[in-house]
């Protein structure tokens, strides 16, 4: 029995316990480690694995508040350090440009939240108009950080973090510490190369796992508001990266299971689920981009794409555009519908393949260990392993399927493996799934406990506290107010910032951006500057940790550029004020060293236009009149 005096002594370390190991990850990231360091961290090995396997076990296995310091604090450090190699090493890739800033794909999404903050219209940003959500939450962030895109997508990368350590929590309450401990490792080991993207796999995470953990509870308990919060989480998760939306029905049938009272069955509680659902589906996919200025139809229309691929026999999204030659979603559904009526198998021969690359080894692979072939021997004695373990755990689950968390649990992996041919592989590897990962790392994680013990689900020895829980519907509240609530108030309030068109020589265009600290990468030449950590890019390093330098002529726009000029560069992804043009402009870093560098930046050059991206290579800086 605690003393009066010993209950807030314990509150007090608690909270200075969460506080060191958040603090942390920031002072993992201030210095510039050496990336030969960090890259270890940046990459699956079966040495690694063990490493993070060990530690996590060792972490998950303390109690009380030195559990928190070790666990909290070595999640922390994992992403800190994966996070860490992009910005020290300016690896550059078909999403990244630098270790920063947003390219192709990602680019769209930063787009998307540079119109929300100036209440511009999403009417035209790729895949911030089909899936607005990120580009909302992105919106809050940016504005919260000062517009400084580095510190945003820090934040992003720890709430990441966070969420996986406090759903390996709730796991090992159910299965034990090493059992645990799995969970957290392979779903570390899912979303570890996804770190530092601006784009909608590391937030689908963060908030899936935050879902999860509601919804372990509303199964322990039996409470409506945290399966009602629980629901809605999950369905901003999915639907911010679009994925298996086929958990949504599996989980309205195992609330009326659970919530059945004396009876066998409830439909009213599945009915009621099933209306949030709906309501909420409406909600967050229809009248929120509505309130953003995106047109009707718009959300989700890449999913025909997918939809013919798996049509023509699982040939990928890219058979649409170059069999069809248009990106009209109505146009693909209807030769998608065509297709099937003439070649109907064709279809099964597709979910055939989705469902061998999902368990299959290989890049498109759930399984991040290494490639598939016979001379990794222990990327594949792992993977048979889980396999097995999988197996094993989805049995154990259906034996006591009459508890409800087991029935949650059975649910969720449900709604995950029939969604896997309507996500096929081929399209995006394993990334469509981000936001119901936990469900399905749990059966492993369940199958090794049921192996090395006498699994009991009834027992649940450290049982979370009434103020624990409290403390996970806060967070998920706050991140869906930041997401939903936020957004459409910064675009409605966004006032437009009117500039003059400066005059410019024949042959150059003007233009008007604004510059952000943290938004921006200088490649620096050797000796001209101090480098090695972004915005400030060693170019040596960033040729030599560029995955795409030899194929796409953007990038190698830019080395010629450089070579050309006797100084360095920078480059800013901004949106002209004066033309509403998203570019990537050159500066001379030289010219940006004035003080006048940062905010509203007017001047005149010359657009060049390469095969994937807009370039602006900016002549002259004109000071800003008021």
């Amino acid at each position: 029995m605690e003393t009066a005096m010993e209950l807030p002594n314990r509150k007090i370390t608690g909270v200075l316990s969460i506080l060191i190991a958040l603090l942390l990850f920031w002072l993992i990231l201030l210095p510039r480690i050496p990336y030969v360091i960090t890259a270890y961290f940046n990459t699956y090995s079966i040495g690694l694995f063990i490493v993070v396997m060990v530690l996590s076990y060792q972490a998950l296995k303390l109690r009380g508040n030195l559990a928190l310091l070790a666990g909290l604090g070595l999640t922390m450090l994992l992403f800190a350090l994966a996070l860490s190699y992009k910005w020290t090493s300016g690896f550059s890739d078909n999403f990244l440009i630098g270790g920063l800033l947003p390219y192709k794909d990602a680019k769209n999404y930063y787009l998307g939240a540079y119109l929300i903050l100036q209440g511009t219209p999403l009417a035209s940003a790729g895949q911030a108009t089909e899936r607005p959500l990120f580009p909302g939450l992105l919106s809050s962030l940016l504005i919260l950080t000062g517009h400084n895109l580095k510190l945003a997508l820090a934040i992003l990368v720890q709430l990441a973090g966070v969420g996986l350590y406090v759903s390996a929590l709730q796991v090992r309450r159910l299965v034990g510490a090493l059992a645990a401990s799995l969970y957290l490792t392979g779903m570390y080991f899912y979303i570890q190369p996804l770190t530092g993207y601006t784009l909608t796999e590391i937030p689908g995470f963060m908030l899936g796992c935050f879902a999860f953990l509601l919804l372990w509870r509303a199964a322990e308990n039996r409470t409506w508001p945290d399966m009602m919060l629980g629901l809605l989480t999950l369905l901003v998760a999915v639907s911010m990266r679009a994925g298996a939306f086929l958990v949504f029905p599996a989980l309205a049938l195992w609330a009326g299971w659970a919530f059945r009272g004396e009876k066998r069955f409830s439909i009213r509680s599945a009915t009621g689920a099933l209306l949030l659902i709906l309501v909420g589906y409406s909600l967050v996919n229809s009248f929120y981009a509505r309130l953003l200025g995106i047109p009707a139809g718009a959300a989700f229309g890449n999913f025909s794409y997918a939809l013919y691929g798996q049509v023509r026999g699982g040939t990928g999204w890219h058979s649409a555009i170059e069999e069809l030659g248009t990106r009209e979603p109505e146009a693909v559904y209807r030769a998608a519908w065509q297709y099937f009526q003439g070649h109907p198998v064709s279809l099964f021969i597709g979910f055939a393949k989705s469902y061998r690359d999902f368990f299959l080894l290989g890049e498109r692979s759930i399984f991040p260990f290494g490639e598939y072939r016979w001379q990794n021997a222990p990327g594949i004695a792992l993977w048979l392993g889980i396999l097995v373990l999988l197996g094993w755990g989805l049995v154990r689950l259906i034996r006591d399927i009459h508890a409800p968390r087991s029935a949650l649990l059975l649910a969720g992996f449900l709604g995950v493996f029939l969604s896997i041919p309507f996500l096929p592989p081929i399209d995006g590897g394993a990334r469509f799934h981000a936001s119901t990962m936990a469900f399905f790392w749990v059966i492993p994680a369940i199958g090794l406990s049921s192996l090395i013990q006498r699994w009991k689900p009834a027992l649940d020895p450290d049982k979370a506290s009434n103020r624990e829980a409290l403390t996970y519907r806060l967070a998920s509240v706050v991140l869906l107010a930041l997401t939903l609530m936020t957004p459409p108030i910064i675009y409605i309030l966004a006032g437009k910032s009117m500039y003059p068109a400066p005059s410019c020589p024949a042959g150059q265009q003007p233009f008007a951006i604004q510059v952000d600290r943290g938004s921006y990468i200088d490649l620096l030449k050797p000796g001209t500057a101090a480098c090695g950590s972004a915005p400030e890019v060693c170019l040596d390093d960033f040729e030599r940790n560029n995955t795409e330098l030899s194929s796409d002529d953007f990038y190698q726009y830019l080395l010629r550029f450089l070579e050309g000029r006797p100084g360095n560069v920078r480059i800013v992804p901004a949106l002209d004020r004066l033309k509403g043009k998203f570019r990537y402009y050159l500066f001379p870093v030289e010219d940006q060293a004035n003080g006048t560098s940062f905010g509203p930046v007017l001047g005149c050059g010359a657009q060049v236009e390469t095969r994937n991206q807009s370039i602006f290579q900016v002549e002259t800086v004109v000071p800003e009149t008021k």
